[in-house]
């Protein structure tokens, strides 16, 4: 495969006589794959005491294979130079298994430290790809490597044993740099503290003289110069185990006392010669140092925080932050993101490129990459292949000639519509869900089932000055998944809106009338119940929509009331949506799409995916009736009660003109 992601889009266009929708096309045709996974875990168990020490004995150490879904996920580079020794100390029983590559020495030196020093972990197996997946069987591999999202997205869970919650298992990285003197150790336990910089209402606030902070530089480019953060496959091990994740970094200092909470815990963890570091808590506490310090230093500096956020930026601070520190600071949704990140990194196989985007942002649809391979395929064709079939949302208004002159990374952040959550928390989870679901290619565009209305008429709600004080004083932002009774005041004087347009004036709102007083009531059983929906569930995106057009009542801003579009005949409102233009559309007609899974595509692509956040589309679209074509103007929050057996049909979204 053509690896061309580091070409302007101008150079990949004139390698063909085709358009970027044809070959988008011929790409899918030859090569699309829905990638089967297993759920199989083939761990490596090791019978090991207390007393064991990893630097001690000459005896050789039996390895075997066992089953388990409980187990610690290795995250280690493939090669280390000079430190890949395998003695023979370790060997599986009775017989090395076929395909299964010895790790070195020291990585499971490592592994066991940590088992020995944590007796939570004592008995409990790893994975390790080298000997956990067979190297010589094709198809057995091609399915153990899509399946590596699973491996690490449960290698944490919560279970409940005897009446407790407790996790079981974790992610173990293990890095090379080795941290040597106290006053690193120290500087790194500050920074991971908060002390050097502090984030109040999404602004980074510098809390040392500069001169100060400038060092801490050098102690995070000396952590990320190891190799463990600059390969594409790590990447996504790191990303796809978040919270679960522990570092093992190097330290033989002695450091009793120095680092313990009131409770006496040694805050870097209890392994020997090591200290323990939750990536994720590594990330926060960098970018919101760089993103402080880059206000007050010169070019060179600004340009060491930049190149810092490539490798050990945090996604959901950069989207929230009102502060940038150069262009890997500006997060504006997620797959454009983990698409960057993935293509600044090594990797040996650059057609991996597709299976770890896949892997990352949950694609289904996916590609296979030795067809690519054979036919030396255009790598940015690919990843935008890969991009477009798994229903990402394109903006319908961009230049071609500007985006022609951009790679393929910096052309689909730029492509994607840009998404307003409907509440201001997990913002980035909702725009990673915002896709059209059931995506068929055609070569007149996307053929994506869903909901055309008629946007046809602006209403303002008036609130008692009482329910609309007792909102803003019961606002929290953070409670996404339930209405409090501050929302429930709002959403019934909704409906008593929607009633009285019925009585007054006979306009059709006594469908949505009725909808929406059955929203309130399901939701105060639920309550009283004691139920709240699963997160990311289609329950939970109406529940946060609701919440978004109760903000909007509180504001005094317009609602707008969509009807199914039916030529030529009536039909009742069925929608509530949040226009972003204040000024009035009279004469103008607009139309909404939406669209989500059925709980038929929900069940089956949540067998495919550790997690099962249902994808949906809320748009302000233009249509035009002769083609049929809809066509993306901007997203646009509401609710809808549209029948998603009856009022579904299929609808073309025609390629943008910059891919025709």
């Amino acid at each position: 495969m053509k690896n061309d992601t580091a070409c302007p889009l101008s150079l990949v266009t004139a390698s063909s006589p085709e358009s970027l929708s044809s070959r988008v096309l011929s790409v899918h045709s030859r090569a699309r794959l829905v990638q089967q996974k297993t759920a199989m875990r083939l761990c490596v168990q090791v019978d090991l005491n207390l007393a064991y020490n990893p630097s001690g004995g000459t005896d050789p150490i039996e390895l075997r294979h066992y089953n388990s879904d409980e187990y610690i996920a290795i995250s280690c580079p493939w090669h280390l130079p000079g430190r890949d020794t395998v003695s023979g100390r370790y060997r599986f029983a009775p017989d090395q298994p076929p395909g299964v590559i010895m790790p070195p020495d020291v990585v499971l030196d490592r592994i066991l430290n940590f088992k020995a020093c944590n007796p939570e972990y004592l008995h409990t197996p790893f994975w390790i790809d080298k000997a956990c997946i067979n190297q010589d069987a094709s198809d057995e591999k091609e399915i153990a490597v899509h399946s590596m999202d699973l491996v690490y997205q449960y290698s944490g869970r919560k279970v409940v044993l005897d009446g407790q919650e407790r996790w079981v298992g974790c992610s173990l990285g293990l890095l090379f740099v080795e941290i040597k003197t106290v006053a690193e150790l120290t500087m790194l336990r500050r920074l991971l503290d908060s002390k050097f910089a502090e984030n109040i209402d999404n602004e980074p606030r510098l809390l040392v003289p500069v001169e100060e902070a400038v060092s801490v530089l050098d102690l995070i480019e000396k952590i990320l110069n190891d190799s463990w953060w600059h390969r594409a496959w790590i990447f996504q091990e790191e990303f796809l185990a978040s919270r679960h994740m522990i570092l093992l970094v190097p330290c033989a200092l002695d450091r009793t006392g120095l680092f313990e909470n009131e409770n006496g815990v040694d805050l870097f963890g209890k392994t020997a010669d090591e200290i323990e570091v939750r990536p994720l808590n590594f990330r926060t506490e960098v970018t919101n140092f760089c993103l402080a310090l880059y206000r007050f230093v010169d070019k060179a500096g600004q340009d060491r925080c930049s190149e810092i956020l490539k490798y050990a930026r945090r996604y959901s601070f950069l989207y929230r932050s009102k502060c940038a520190a150069g262009p890997s600071s500006v997060i504006k949704a997620m797959s454009p993101a983990i698409l960057e990140d993935i293509g600044t990194r090594g990797i040996t196989a650059p057609s991996d490129i597709l299976g770890i985007t896949a892997n990352c942002c949950r694609y289904i649809t996916r590609l296979n990459s030795h067809v690519l391979n054979d036919i030396n395929e255009s790598l940015s064709i690919a990843v935008l292949t890969l991009f477009v079939m798994n229903g990402e949302i394109l903006r319908h208004d961009v230049q071609r000639e500007s985006i022609l002159k951009q790679t393929v990374f910096e052309c689909l952040s730029t492509a994607k519509i840009r998404v307003h959550p409907p509440v201001p928390a997990g913002e980035l989870i909702f725009i990673k869900m915002c896709r059209f679901p059931a995506v068929t290619m055609r070569a007149s565009g996307r053929m994506v089932r869903g909901v055309l209305s008629r946007l046809d008429k602006k209403i303002k709600v008036k609130v008692p000055s009482p329910d609309q004080d007792l909102y803003w004083k019961a606002n929290d932002v953070t409670q996404m998944n339930t209405l409090n009774e501050a929302e429930g005041r709002l959403l019934k004087a909704l409906a008593k809106h929607l009633h009285d347009l019925q009585r007054t004036n006979g306009q059709g709102g006594d469908a949505l009338h009725t909808k929406v007083i059955e929203l309130l009531r399901e939701h105060e059983a639920e309550k009283a119940a004691g139920r709240t929906p699963q997160y990311w569930s289609l329950h939970h995106i109406e529940v946060m929509m609701a919440k978004a057009v109760c903000r909007a009542i509180a504001e005094g801003r317009e609602l707008w009331l969509s009807r199914l579009h039916v030529p030529r005949k009536w039909t009742p409102w069925l929608g509530i949506f949040i226009p972003d233009d204040p000024f009035d559309v009279r004469g103008v007609i607009s139309f909404a799409f939406t669209a989500r899974e059925t709980n038929h595509e929900l069940k089956d692509r949540g067998a495919k995916l550790a997690r099962k956040n249902a994808w949906v589309n809320s748009l302000e679209v233009r249509f035009d009736p002769g083609t049929e074509q809809v066509i993306p103007k901007k997203w646009m929050n509401g609710l809808h009660f549209f029948n998603n057996k009856e009022h579904l049909r299929d609808w073309v979204i025609p390629w943008p003109q910059w891919m025709q």
